[in-house]
């Protein structure tokens, strides 16, 4: 969830990936751990060319599961075809803050824990310190910050094969080389 230091009182919590069919219907992308939680969502804002809030009911929410990613297929009250849908594509979907943080990612939260964490080599070499937690459907992915810029490492068994003392030891690095 991304919290916009210029719109206080929401939270994007999604985006609007692209049109599916005629009606008017959009696959949507929501910032979730667990899809069951925006099943019940029948609210949610859409930002106008200028930035205000424009409230959008939803009616009609549909999950599909495939290959451990879910897509969410999603009607809204005002979008009755698939010109009116297009012009969505791109467009944040937030909710009130306090609403949001039902939707709240509790492992993501839990990974923010890993942040200045000292990254080592398997020859036990640092790395640099980790600045940030991607998440991503499949795992996390650190970005650790080096002497020559930033790198990535999914946070996975494969590469990282402990973490204690507040650091973090890796592995097979040199397979991610050149990624």
């Amino acid at each position: 969830m991304n919290r916009d230091a210029i719109t206080p009182g929401f939270v994007q919590v999604g985006h609007v990936e692209r049109s599916h069919g005629l009606e008017g219907n959009l696959r949507v992308f929501f910032d979730v751990d667990d899809p069951a939680k925006v099943e019940d969502l029948t609210l949610v804002y859409l930002r106008n060319d200028r930035g205000d809030f424009i409230p959008a009911r939803i009616t009609d929410l549909r999950v599909e599961g495939k290959r451990n990613q879910f897509s969410f297929f999603v009607q809204f009250d005002h979008i009755a075809d698939r010109t009116a849908a297009e012009a969505l594509k791109g467009k944040g979907i937030f909710l009130e803050a306090e609403h949001a943080e039902t939707l709240s990612d509790d492992d993501a939260q839990a990974d923010d824990t890993l942040i200045d964490h000292e990254v080592f080599d398997d020859r036990d070499e640092s790395l640099g310190l980790v600045i940030d937690v991607m998440e991503n459907p499949a795992h996390p992915i650190l970005v650790v910050a080096t002497t020559s810029g930033s790198r990535l490492i999914p946070y996975i068994e494969h590469f990282v094969r402990d973490t204690r003392d507040g650091n973090i030891y890796c592995q097979n690095l040199d397979e991610l080389e050149g990624v």
